[in-house]
Parts: structure tokens; C-alpha cells; sequence
């Protein structure tokens, strides 16, 4: 694997990036939450005034993970990547936890312009950008190789043009990684155990209906609010890849991993089109290098925490387990089949890659 993700690298940097476009900078609405706008207001004043000037442009980034899991860690690598491609002429601060608000807050702040970089879960960006959800189908993605032959070719560029059909300005796509179940109830050895779990899913038609197929009662939540319903047992359980699920201390809540790798998960880094539109040629060019320089340093993040965290889970007292996923690929078929069908082809294109 990594050479594979070698050889994406030097491919990488025979690509170069130019853009053309001028635009100021909105002064910031008050879309998202209070705290955020107040942080937004204090930051946002005489940006205009600083770049101008040649002063250091602040710049400020959101994700909804705490500064341990792989999109703290890789998001603050982004910054670090950002402010030495541009010799200090832009500093990102990275705000964790969903600071600046959940994951939808953060694309509509992008969109208004009131934000300027965020990492964002395709499930959650296919609300604005429907074409994402073919991404969303279960048991698509075969295993890691086959995710980056899908990603890191052809079809992830495509989807950097869908992206920007919503709005916002997408800089390639990163690992979450495969989505597994936990839960406070049982062990997970078959299909039959999932029936009647009360079950977290993201704010996504295509996840809901999964769970519903396999017996469970979907309820859609914000991931801030997730924790504290399964402490207080308005949850039984949720599913996030393992690193995610360690990240945030699900093992204090659910004893129970069952590894099902039912949705190969990614997430997107967006920017404000605004902001794009108002750097030059050069400095594009330098966030595009940076951003396509974490694709690959992102997955290779991903990867050793997801492997670490299974061994962690396990020490910590989770009880961790295999079911046969022949019969949950079977029950989800109706979903393939007939949210598939608008994305025949290129669920064609991604079949192709698998080896």
C-alpha cells in the first residue's frame, strides 16, 4: 500500500493548478451558532485591510472531531502545510470539536462565505451536492486499495466538479475510513442481532435506510449531541470507523464493536469560493499543492490510527466481533439497487476498479 500511495504522490506533483478569479470577501452573517459568530466577528475584522497590506492573512478552519482523531491531526497538518507554502502570508487556526458548529453549519458557512475551510463527511455535504450519495451505497468499496483507486483517480476529480455545483470549493477527498457498529445491548454475530437497536445515523436518507433494512430503529443526530443520548440511554448505538469511535470515547458507552464495514466513509475539504476567488493565480496554486499533498499524508494518518485503534477498543473492554457480512450485503441490495439506479454509471466506473 504504500507504494501505491508513492506513486500517487509523484503523480501528483506533475499536475499543476490554474485558476482564474477576483472576488471580496462577504463580511460574515450570523448563520451558525452564537459562539461561532462571535469567534467569526473578532477574527474576520480588517482581512481585507491585512492582505492588502501584505500583512498575514488569518484564515480559520473547523472540523467536528476532537484534536486526537485523524481529522485533527491531518487538518492541523494542512494549516502547518499552508503557512510554509506561503512563506507566513496565511495562518490557518484549526478549530476542533465542532466549535464553529456541526457539519452542516459549517457547509452553509462556507457557502455564505463566513467561514473559510472546513472538513465536512460526504454524507452529510450530499444534502447540498445529491450526486455524492452513490458514495453512500453499502458494500461499494472493496477494501483500501479499490477506495483509492476510486478516490485518487478519475472519479474523485469528477467529484471536486460536483462539489462546486453547491457552492463551495472542494479540495480533494480523505479517508474516514470503513464504518463500523457499536452498541450497548449485544454482541453483533449476526443480521439478527441488529434488530430493534436504536441506532445513530448521520443526517442522511441512504444511511437511514440501511439500518432500517437491517432491523434497526435509524434516528438521525447531530455527532455533538451523540455521546451524551447513548450515556443516557436515549441511544443504544452508533456506527463511525474504529479511529473515530476511540477519538470520542465510545468505548465508555458501548461495550459491544461489531465490525460490519457496511459504508467505506470519506470526507471532504471545502473552502469558500470567495475566498478562492480573491487569492492570486500563485496563491491558489499553492493551497491546491497542499491540499493534494494531504490526500495522500491524510490516508496514511487514517490507516495507522484505524489499525492501532482496534487494539486499543479491545484493551479498553470492548467486545469486538466478525459477523459473516454475506447476509447484511444481501439485506441491503434493495438499497443499491434502487438508489443505484440514478448512478448506474458511474457505480459502473467504481465496479471497473475493483480488483
Amino acid at each position: 500500500m504504500k507504494e501505491r500511495l508513492a506513486a500517487w504522490i509523484c503523480a501528483i506533483l506533475l499536475v499543476t493548478v490554474s485558476i482564474v478569479g477576483c472576488a471580496g470577501k462577504e463580511e460574515a452573517q450570523g448563520n451558525s451558532n452564537d459562539k461561532a459568530d462571535e469567534i467569526i466577528k473578532t477574527e474576520a475584522n480588517g482581512e481585507s485591510e491585512q492582505s492588502a497590506k501584505g500583512q498575514v492573512i488569518e484564515l480559520r478552519a473547523s472540523h467536528t472531531n476532537p484534536a486526537s482523531s485523524m481529522m485533527g491531526v491531518a487538518l492541523e497538518e494542512f494549516a502547518e502545510k499552508i503557512n510554509e507554502k506561503t512563506e507566513g502570508r496565511y495562518h490557518v487556526t484549526v478549530y476542533h470539536d465542532g466549535q464553529l458548529g456541526d457539519e452542516r453549519d459549517n457547509v452553509e458557512g462556507i457557502q455564505l462565505g463566513n467561514l473559510d475551510i472546513a472538513i465536512v463527511n460526504a454524507s452529510v455535504l450530499g444534502n447540498f451536492v445529491p450526486k455524492l450519495g452513490v458514495f453512500d451505497l453499502p458494500y461499494v468499496i472493496q477494501g483500501t486499495e479499490h477506495a483509492d483507486e476510486v478516490f485518487m483517480g478519475k472519479i474523485g476529480d469528477d467529484a471536486m466538479g460536483w462539489v462546486e455545483e453547491a457552492g463551495v470549493k472542494g479540495l480533494g477527498i480523505w479517508e474516514s475510513g470503513f464504518r463500523n457498529l457499536t452498541n450497548s445491548r449485544r454482541p453483533i454475530n449476526t443480521i439478527d442481532d441488529v434488530a430493534g437497536l436504536r441506532i445513530r445515523v448521520m443526517e442522511n436518507e441512504i444511511h437511514q435506510k440501511l439500518w432500517i433494512a437491517l432491523g434497526a430503529d435509524a434516528v438521525p443526530m447531530a455527532w455533538g449531541e451523540t455521546y451524551t443520548a447513548l450515556q443516557q440511554g436515549a441511544l443504544d448505538g452508533q456506527e463511525n470507523p474504529t479511529s473515530v469511535i476511540l477519538a470520542n470515547n465510545v468505548q465508555e458507552v458501548n461495550k459491544n464493536l461489531a465490525m460490519t464495514e457496511h459504508i467505506y466513509s470519506i470526507v471532504v475539504p471545502i473552502m469558500s469560493v470567495e475566498l478562492w476567488n480573491s487569492m492570486s493565480q500563485e496563491d491558489q496554486k499553492l493551497f491546491q499543492e497542499a491540499a493534494d499533498e494531504m490526500r495522500i499524508r491524510e490516508r496514511e494518518i487514517a490507516r495507522e490510527m484505524a489499525e492501532e485503534a482496534v487494539g486499543s477498543l479491545k484493551e479498553a473492554g470492548m467486545d469486538i466481533t466478525y459477523p459473516d457480512k454475506k447476509d447484511f450485503i444481501e439485506a441491503t441490495k434493495e438499497i443499491r439497487d434502487t438508489y443505484g439506479a440514478e448512478y448506474a454509471e458511474i457505480l459502473a466506473e467504481i465496479e471497473a476498479l475493483a480488483k
